[in-house]
Order: structure tokens, then C-alpha cells, then sequence
């Protein structure tokens, strides 16, 4: 029997996301959500969480690549801020920044994902799981500046990077076996397999029997007031797992 976590990415993007994540508590559809603590709905999206119950199932999104900095030092790189000192995601669209960064930029990220877990902590949230926005956690140039914050934290848990992919490259799969393998070597809870709904659709076949799977969704609001993953209609997303086992716990 397959276990399955289903996290709902992106806690605190915008009114509409949030809506949607809470619409998908209410349903049973998810195990477990992540905040953006620096977009301007974050605080909408705690009390919301508070509300209805599910406070205890909200892990930390970190983020640097959407939406504004909580520290300064970092709006100073351009491989991370514009001119306006917003993220500008562009450390993350080059396979170069992507494996290496400067010794100061990967202190300024160590600086703003510092603040970041300080703001999730701030909030009297539990759960202390961590993944990231664009994935950005497994880069190894970003790698360098979030594991020393793991135990300073206390973060009982991290995402993976992608396992479950259904065309990827020799070099890349070798990346990846490594990360999780590292990842794991730490001590820290994680799962056995992690991927999107299409990944998993697609890889369901070679799961190990008995393994625990993260599953990643995004929900949102189609324009006929729908509810989506994305593109996809959450509705068609439970028929296809209504016979996989989800966990009770987020990890």
C-alpha cells in the first residue's frame, strides 16, 4: 500500500489561492500546506488557518524568487532582486547560479531564509517542515545557505527534490539520488518519492510497495469558480486517488 501526502504549495500567494487551500481542508483533499511568509496575504492565510483548524498542518514555503524580501542585504544582488528589490528569480533560470553563487550571495540568501523561518515561527506555527518555491532548497548553491538553519531551527522536515519524473536526463538523476541521499544522511523526516499529480499519474507503476509518497498540488479557482490544480480538476485529481492510503500527518 502506497501512503500519500498531498501538500498544497503556495499558502499566503494571493486571496484566491488561499480559498482554494482552505476549500481543500474542508474536502479532505490534502494532508498539509506550505506559507510564502513574505507575500501580503500571508497573515490572511494564518488567521484562516487558525480559524478553521488546520494550523498545526502549515510548513514553511520558502521563498526566494516571488514577492519582496524581508532583508535588505539581499535586494543588493542582482542574481536575486530587481532594480526595485523584488525578487527577480534569476539565480534560478541559469544552470551556472543554480550550482554556484558567490560567498555573499549565499550569505544574504542564509540572511532572508533566516528571516523567513523567524516570521513562520513568529506566527506560533508547529509544524516545522520545510520546502521551497521553484525548489529552490535543492539548488546546491542555496543548499549551502539553508542546511545550517535546519538544526539552529529545529526543522523536523524536508522536501526532497524530485524523484518521481517522467523523461529526465542521466546527469540530472544523478543530482537528484545524491541530494536525497544527502538529505536523508541528516536525519531529518522525509519521504521516499516526491512529485507533482502527473508525476505521480504517470510513475505510480514503480513505487515501492509500501513507500510514502509527497505529492504537490496548487490549488486555485478556475474561471468558472472550478476548483484546480493548476490545470487540472481537483474533482478528477481524488477520483484517480480514491484508492491510495493518505496519511493522517503532514510528514
Amino acid at each position: 500500500m502506497i501512503r500519500l501526502i498531498i501538500n498544497a504549495d503556495d499558502l499566503g500567494l494571493s486571496d484566491d489561492v488561499n480559498r482554494a487551500i482552505a476549500e481543500c481542508f474542508a474536502d479532505g483533499s490534502i494532508t498539509g500546506t506550505t506559507l510564502m511568509v513574505n507575500m501580503d496575504h500571508a497573515d490572511e492565510a494564518v488567521d484562516m488557518a487558525e480559524r478553521n483548524g488546520w494550523s498545526g498542518q502549515v510548513g514553511l514555503h520558502l521563498n526566494l524568487t516571488s514577492g519582496r524580501p524581508l532583508t535588505e542585504e539581499i535586494k543588493q544582488y542582482e542574481s536575486f532582486c530587481d532594480k526595485d528589490g523584488c525578487f527577480n528569480a534569476a539565480f534560478a533560470k541559469g544552470l551556472l547560479s543554480r550550482l554556484y553563487l558567490s560567498k555573499r550571495e549565499i550569505e544574504a540568501a542564509g540572511k532572508e531564509a533566516e528571516a523567513q523561518i523567524k516570521k513562520y515561527l513568529s506566527y506560533g506555527l508547529t509544524d516545522r517542515h520545510l520546502d521551497s518555491h521553484h525548489h529552490v532548497h535543492t539548488d546546491p548553491s542555496l543548499w549551502k545557505a539553508v542546511q545550517p538553519l535546519l538544526n539552529v531551527y529545529d526543522i523536523r522536515s524536508v522536501r526532497l527534490t524530485r524523484n518521481l519524473y517522467q523523461n529526465m536526463s542521466f546527469a540530472k538523476r544523478i543530482y537528484k539520488n545524491l541530494y536525497n541521499e544527502r538529505l536523508k544522511a541528516l536525519k531529518i523526516q522525509t519521504t521516499d518519492y516526491f512529485g507533482s499529480f502527473k508525476d505521480f499519474r504517470c510513475c505510480r507503476d514503480r513505487i515501492r510497495d509500501g513507500s510514502l509518497v509527497e505529492m504537490m498540488i496548487h490549488p486555485m479557482h478556475g474561471e468558472d469558480g472550478r476548483l484546480m490544480d493548476t490545470d487540472i480538476p481537483m474533482d478528477e485529481e481524488r477520483e484517480f486517488l480514491s484508492g491510495v492510503e493518505h496519511t493522517k500527518e503532514h510528514y
